[in-house]
């Protein structure tokens, strides 16, 4: 009876010791994340044009046939740091940022760089990345959309006096920052045309629409036009304009192609404006499977849209 106990605790006590190692095998497996291909921080998804990006990158790399995991950041530079670190447990071998600001993710990518996950910067730039290996930039030519904006407005002018109301974008963007030495550099080109005032519209159609109807109250028959860095933006001043009854009087450009823009130049008002494209995800999916097989790649791949007035915006898509 005594040797039968003895035989049921051992049974009992190797069931347990083998119950604990499954079982903590498998919380170390649930704990441990799978190491994926390419891992992408997205600066965020607010409007029309993150969201797009968002899109086409994760479905070019799904075609690829890619293993992916991603962050969205939601323009807060503080959780792109955070982003950054959980996405670099997953060991990728290639790492996408779109930087919610130009400067904050020097030490995440300097980890990134030491942790041999090769860098790519998506449609924005960051500073101080001097000592941290970047494989390639994938972006618009930001400098020269605000050229062709300035140029867009010496069209409508056409020789005549112009004074302009500035609408900057989001704070620390390398786009905007880009839009703006653009538009400025081009702008001084042309002697009838001059920035008379700023205000801020942070890539938000409520705050544009806000700040542009407080400026106009303000300042009563002051300007004649508005820049503004992107669609969002170029939509809060055009509704800014509606309210105060100044949608005839008062013309407006900006940068990125979306469809209600494209709505707006129809409707009359809104002259023009420069193409970003989106569409950045096949050039990041091929540029990794050239990178992959051992062939050379470009370092920086800046494209160009088009530029849309109502007389070519049949062939405007938008997004």
């Amino acid at each position: 009876m005594k040797k039968k106990s003895i035989w049921i605790s051992a049974v009992i006590i190797i069931c347990l010791l083998f119950w604990l190692v499954v079982n903590c095998f498998d919380y170390g497996a649930e704990k441990r994340k799978k190491s994926v291909q390419v891992a992408v921080s997205f600066s965020d998804t607010k409007n029309a044009r993150t969201t797009a990006i968002w899109q086409d990158v994760l479905e070019n790399l799904e075609r690829q046939g890619f293993t992916v995991a991603w962050r969205d950041a939601d323009a807060d530079i503080d959780k792109q740091k955070h982003d950054i670190q959980e996405l670099l447990e997953y060991e990728p071998e290639y790492l996408a940022v779109m930087p919610v600001k130009t400067i904050g993710l020097e030490e995440s990518l300097r980890q990134a760089d030491q942790e041999k996950a090769k860098i790519i910067m998506l449609d924005r730039l960051a500073d101080n990345l001097e000592d941290v290996s970047v494989l390639a930039e994938i972006r618009t030519d930001a400098l020269w959309e605000g050229e062709a904006c300035a140029d867009l407005l010496a069209r409508f002018f056409d020789g005549r006096e112009g004074k302009i109301l500035e609408v900057r974008g989001e704070n620390g963007s390398s786009i905007n920052r880009m839009h703006n030495i653009g538009f400025r550099n081009r702008l001084s080109k042309y002697g009838n045309l001059e920035i008379t005032a700023s205000t801020e519209g942070n890539g938000d159609r409520g705050t544009a629409r806000n700040n542009v109807m407080s400026f106009l109250l303000n300042h009563p028959d002051s300007i004649d036009a508005i820049f503004a860095n992107t669609d969002e933006e170029g939509i809060g001043a055009v509704h800014a304009l509606e309210e105060l009854g100044l949608r005839e009087q008062i013309t407006v450009v900006s940068v990125n192609g979306i469809k209600d823009v494209k709505t707006a130049i129809q409707a009359g008002g809104y002259y023009g404006c420069v193409e970003a494209s989106p569409y950045l995800g096949r050039e990041l999916a091929e540029l990794i499977a050239k990178d992959m097989q051992g062939v050379q790649t470009q370092s920086s791949m800046v494209t160009r849209g088009n530029v849309f007035t109502v007389s070519n915006l049949d062939e405007m898509q938008g997004y």
